[in-house]
């Protein structure tokens, strides 16, 4: 399979330095009877950790070395693999997997496929640890269709895939949020004559989390712990497993099961980190409120780990929702203390806050500094300014706020448009608009192209008014509203 070469550069400059205090040698006293070596005095800083080896030490040895800790960046390896190109005869194809191996290990998985594809050019014919490489590269690439495609030439030389093919190719299906795919993969592996290790159920759980599929997750996760004798590997879950997993939880509202895995987690010797804590304080500020995220913030305090700025969100969050303002301004001020800068995150809920309290004059002061704070605000500032208005009964000014929007180029979102529209039943009608009526305008919405296409026939009928007439019950209007604002702000969505 010949892949499209990466626009990088094989024929790089000089390997860069990576330590001033390394001693150099020449590229090529790695290689045996390299080609045409030339006369260029070109010299490639060696590494750190290599300065002690031979120089008659093998290209393998030294490959090896510096691959496993990750101490060749991509000019450095795009150098050796051109050398590797002249050398005669061919060095190993294990030398060749080392490389692209460390190419990949370093996120530069274009260059992979580039190296790959010259290698297949030149008649270095790749094996199943080569195939591996390229099916993660090309997964991590959101290509996990072309990662199938190699899983294929695989099996037609005779191949045997292994655990680490089926679990790039479970990462692969998870990042293109093909996750039900991906779990069909996993349960299909022990036929296929491979069991998934503990990377493939990490690898699935985080999918699966990162899907809003957490009681998926929880679920694989009690399996394994039930199953911990009958696994073919040891299960030691690590910190970002259980962080992936209580996050999700959170994320999904389901505070009591992330405390039970969070004492889970300490009860297996490990150490939450700010990460962990964080997580679980955003969880518990819209469930069990600001006590409880409080006192899990001074446990934090008291283990020594220190707090970010996505910790002290959760508790401003908590202290909002329950109209603590004087207890919002102390928080902040003890996070600017403490080197932690607000993000716009911190704004929008502290705007969000102010408008529950009938504040909409502080919140929209907010507003307004918020680019002399150095953010830029965003629909979700927009939508929250919009909806303190419509509250307090200034939804004239609510609209101006969203005309602002689309002057700033700013994309609307399905909430933008619920809120405006509440806004104006609220304020023409006396009454909001009923759940049938809402369910319609979110499906349109949701739906951009057939909505784009439906909203394209409107000047196909200006005589008999069948638009205008299905547009008008989509709403439950009167006909003597039909050029009333709202008609025209439903046609311009």
């Amino acid at each position: 399979m010949v892949f499209k070469a990466s626009p990088c550069s094989a024929a790089s400059s000089a390997a860069t330095a990576v330590n001033r205090s390394v001693r150099q040698g020449t590229l090529s006293s790695f290689f045996t009877n390299p080609v045409n070596p030339g006369t260029s005095d070109t010299k490639f800083t060696t590494i750190n950790s290599i300065t002690e080896i031979p120089s008659q030490t093998p290209l393998e040895k030294f490959l090896k070395i510096n691959s496993k800790s990750g101490n060749i960046n991509i000019n450095d390896a795009f150098n050796f693999f051109d050398q590797m190109l002249k050398t005669q005869p061919t060095p190993p194809l294990s030398s060749f997997n080392l490389l692209l191996g460390a190419v990949a290990k370093i996120k530069h998985y274009s260059d992979v496929i580039s190296m790959y594809d010259r290698m297949s050019k030149v008649g270095v014919v790749p094996d199943y640890i080569t195939s591996n490489i390229l099916i993660n590269s090309l997964c991590n690439l959101n290509k996990v269709g072309l990662g199938f495609a190699v899983l294929g030439g695989v099996l037609k030389k005779g191949h045997r895939p292994s655990t680490v093919t089926y679990t790039s190719l479970i990462k692969g299906l998870c990042l293109v949020d093909r996750v039900g795919d991906a779990a069909k993969l996993f349960k299909k592996m022990p036929r296929l004559g491979c069991r998934p290790n503990i990377i493939t159920y990490s690898t699935l759980i985080n999918g699966l989390c990162r899907t809003g599929n957490t009681s998926l997750a929880l679920q694989l996760h009690q399996e394994m712990v039930n199953r911990d004798g009958g696994l073919d590997f040891k299960f030691k879950p690590n910190l970002v497993y259980y962080s992936t997993i209580i996050d999700g939880l959170c994320k999904e509202g389901m505070v009591d099961k992330a405390k039970n895995l969070f004492l889970e987690l300490k009860g297996s010797g490990i150490s939450p980190d700010v990460v962990v804590y964080s997580s679980l304080i955003n969880g518990l500020s819209y469930e069990d409120g600001w006590e409880e995220a409080k006192r899990l913030f001074i446990e934090m305090l008291d283990e020594g780990i220190r707090p970010n700025v996505v910790t002290f969100n959760g508790l401003i969050n908590a202290l909002c929702m329950e109209g603590k303002t004087q207890e919002v301004n102390g928080l902040l001020k003890l996070m600017i203390q403490r080197g932690v800068k607000p993000n716009l995150v911190t704004y929008n809920m502290l705007m969000d806050g102010l408008c529950t309290q009938g504040r909409v004059d502080d919140a929209r002061e907010l507003f307004v500094s918020m680019a002399t704070k150095g953010h830029e605000c965003d629909v979700v500032s927009y939508n929250v300014l919009i909806n303190g208005y419509n509250k307090s009964g200034r939804v004239e000014e609510g609209m101006r706020l969203y005309r602002q929007l689309i002057c700033e180029g700013i994309k609307p979102t399905l909430i933008t448009y619920n809120t405006v529209l509440t806004g104006l039943f609220q304020e023409e009608r006396g009454v909001s608009p009923d759940a049938h009526t809402a369910s319609i305008v979110i499906d349109l919405l949701s739906k951009d192209e057939k909505c784009s296409e439906y909203l394209n026939l409107l000047p196909t009928f200006p005589a008999q008014g069948q638009t205008e007439a299905a547009i008008m019950a989509l709403f439950g209007l009167h006909k003597r509203v039909r050029n009333h604002r709202m008609f025209k702000l439903t046609l311009k969505f």
